[in-house]
């Protein structure tokens, strides 16, 4: 920064000299510093691309990401054959969730260097974004098609690879990169997930305590840290560790202005309108389009609903949808609560009608079998439920309130409005107080047919909980469904973080794992006892 200052004192019509100065301040962290000297440059210059493209990198680091997009998409005009703007652009805007607008720009420069991995990485990531896993993996294949030394796209494969349950491939993988060169944080990561697979925590967790990579998120390899010292033991080590995890989301392009409390005062809003009152007041409809209504698989994340979704996958006459946010369509489409309350039969044939429509376009059923619709948070949901299908089974997933607010603590979740209140432990421990204090209003004024299964007793015993489940649905008993692991290898990838332990053997030890880190939950735990009571658990 000095030597640059004296060069430009010296000589001020130097373009070269400023825009380096405001790259090295920015790299101090001298944001507005670095605007300086990059606008300096930019008057000097203002076709250049680059110094639009620094001001850009400035603009996000100040968290101004749209005003950034509209600097990279002027650089892009201005350089119309360089793929480097429309590859920063599209990185951008996919990270503050306009993936499909990031993956145009990403297309232009795939045409514009057809070989570059750098391009091909980064549509990985806005398909893996997208939840199109077979897209993301051709993606990342091409870019090391494109480059066989490129770390990025073995990264970025091989976590495709580990998230699939497919461990065999990504050893293979490993081996391919070795032999081609590829060394440093990207591949050590890998092989620290392929170690952690083999049950080796500790070789695993020493390779991660030495990773630097900037190709890697300081989320996900503080996530991975903390997961590996909590299977370890190691409480401290871990807690710190998702700590950082958390920080690190909630200063993510996404995670940045989230305001943690807005999902909570929603639910306050829905607990005040869902009354007795109001829901007598629903006009009387009658609901016969000759289909028949889904369950739902509901409970607050973390509560075990991935392994009661993958045993109940194993069942022939279920058809089991996970986490395809239907309900939400219908939801979004019919507006807020009062609008549930006013629907007529029209109303109701055409919501059914979309819900069906989002059934076949994302998952059509065989013919006969029970959809069941998982969506934990879809338990916020229960008057629509009720008004489109009034004898929909409900499944309630149970967990100690304890462990599932620290697991939820504990995960990687893309910091949307209501993930966003798992950053921290006390707005964690509110919104299950929001969430079930709504839940049991809504059973208090709904005929809702609930069955309850507990998470502790599942493991404990498997099949004496899933029985009177199994009656419950009007399924019969078929033992096939407690190998779980086979359906859970051959169900491919997994949506949700329990992505890896729904293919182990089912394990009791996350239960009561809040008691190890009890000294962290000290605050939160006076806003959970009273649910712990209303369960019959116990802080003991």
């Amino acid at each position: 920064v000095w030597t640059y200052e004296r060069l430009v004192h010296e000589n001020p019509g130097d373009f070269e000299s400023w825009n380096n100065l405001g790259n090295a301040r920015n790299e101090l962290g001298d944001l507005d510093g670095a605007m300086d000297a990059f606008q300096r440059a930019q008057q000097i210059n203002p076709k250049s691309a680059v110094v639009l493209t620094n001001i850009a990198r400035v603009l996000m680091s100040k968290d101004r990401y749209e005003d950034a997009c509209l600097m990279l998409e002027k650089a892009a005009l201005l350089v119309p054959n360089d793929p480097a703007p429309l590859i920063e652009l599209g990185r951008t805007l996919t990270q503050i969730d306009h993936v499909e607008a990031g993956l145009r720009a990403l297309g232009a420069a795939a045409k514009l260097n057809p070989k570059d991995p750098k391009v091909f990485v980064a549509i990985g990531l806005a398909f893996t974004d997208m939840a199109d896993q077979m897209q993301a993996e051709r993606s990342f294949k091409f870019a090391i098609q494109a480059d066989r030394t490129h770390p990025s796209g073995y990264l970025n494969l091989g976590i495709l690879f580990e998230k699939a349950n497919r461990t065999e491939e990504l050893e293979a993988l490993i081996g391919d990169g070795q032999r081609a060169g590829v060394k440093g944080g990207e591949i050590d990561y890998l092989r620290a997930l392929l170690l952690s697979r083999k049950g080796q925590h500790q070789d695993a967790l020493s390779f991660v305590d030495q990773i630097d990579s900037k190709a890697i998120s300081a989320a996900m390899l503080a996530q991975f840290k903390g997961q590996l010292a909590d299977r370890l033991g190691q409480v401290e080590t871990a807690y710190f560790a998702f700590e950082d995890m958390n920080f690190a989301m909630a200063n993510s392009p996404l995670g940045v202005g989230k305001d943690r409390t807005a999902y909570q005062r929603n639910i306050a809003e829905l607990t005040a309108k869902t009354t007795s009152a109001w829901v007598a007041s629903w006009p009387k409809t009658n609901v016969a389009d000759g289909r028949a209504s889904p369950a739902f698989l509901v409970g607050f994340p973390r509560s075990g609903t991935t392994l009661l979704d993958t045993i109940l996958m194993g069942h022939k006459g279920a058809h089991v949808l996970e986490e395809i946010p239907m309900i939400e369509t219908v939801a979004n489409t019919i507006g807020d609560l009062d609008a549930v309350g006013r629907m007529d039969d029209r109303a109701i044939a055409e919501m059914r009608a979309l819900y069906f429509a989002e059934l076949d376009k994302a998952s059509p059923p065989p013919a006969g079998a029970l959809v069941i619709d998982k969506n934990p948070l879809s338990m916020i949901r229960m008057p629509l439920i009720q008004r489109l299908f009034p004898d929909a089974k409900i499944i309630l997933a149970m967990r100690h309130p304890c462990d599932v607010v620290l697991s939820c603590y504990m995960q990687n979740f893309k910091p949307t409005e209501a993930m966003s209140s798992f950053l921290d432990l006390t707005n964690a421990s509110r919104t299950y107080d929001r969430i079930f204090g709504y839940w049991e209003q809504c059973q208090s004024v709904l005929p809702l047919d609930v069955h309850m299964l507990r998470y502790e007793a599942m493991v404990e015993d498997v099949e004496s909980e899933l029985r009177p489940l199994f009656d419950f649905l009007g399924l019969d008993w078929d033992p096939s469904v407690l190998d779980h692991q086979k359906t859970a290898r051959e169900r491919g990838y997994i949506r949700t973080p329990s992505y890896a332990q729904v293919t182990e053997k089912i394990y009791s030890s996350a239960s009561g794992r809040w008691q190890r880190y009890r000294n962290y939950m000290n605050e939160v735990l006076p806003i959970l006892e009273p649910w712990v009571q209303k369960y019959d658990y116990s802080l003991d």
